[in-house]
């Protein structure tokens, strides 16, 4: 079974933070090369070979007009194409993200067996490792100690019966406690 993620945002004020700060460094660097360009077909109109002709000095004039209209769409569609593709990419950081912090709520309600996945092409697939051999290791010293506060138990109740007065009384206690803390201790 395919492990989709159905929507795109799932963080998002990080993935839109992320999206725009990417495209605002793609913008960035793509405009440097039509202000070079720019500068360039400006400083040449300059030149004795270009004032002397009105023809050439034309044809540049219309050769820059031309070339700031490509520019500019091509600046458009670099900065959607980098958003887009931020956008992409944030999904599959924000998605991991979102499994490991639903599971950290659910352990904190008490299930402690609880694996993530993540799709094969998310990242940080090591912290899934990582994590999942946390809770399994929370999950077997919590069973261990769940083993050992049963077996106490019938030992208390049998020294519980053979004493009287106040360690009687005392151990009534720890077995009182004791006992509470073993119906708490969920054995998931």
């Amino acid at each position: 079974m395919r492990n989709e993620r159905r929507h795109i945002l799932i963080n998002p004020p990080f993935q839109l933070k992320f999206a725009l700060l990417f495209t605002l460094a793609v913008m960035v660097y793509v405009s440097i090369f039509p202000i070079f360009v720019y500068t360039l077909l400006e400083s040449m109109e300059s030149h004795s070979l270009f004032s002397k002709s009105s023809a050439a000095l034309n044809a540049l004039r219309e050769a820059r007009s031309d070339m700031v209209l490509f520019f500019v769409v091509m600046s458009v569609v670099a900065s959607l194409t980098a958003f887009l593709l931020a956008l992409f990419h944030s999904h599959k950081i924000a998605g991991p993200l979102y499994k490991l912090r639903m599971s950290m709520v659910a352990m904190q309600q008490g299930v402690l067996n609880q694996h993530i996945k993540f799709r094969s092409k998310d990242n940080f697939m090591e912290l899934a490792d990582g994590f999942n051999a946390m809770t399994d290791s929370i999950f077997i010293r919590r069973r261990r100690d769940f083993e050992r506060v049963n077996s106490v138990i019938p030992k208390l109740e049998r020294l519980q019966r053979s004493l009287s007065g106040e360690d009687q009384a005392s151990v009534t206690e720890v077995l009182n406690a004791l006992q509470e803390l073993s119906r708490e201790l969920p054995m998931k």
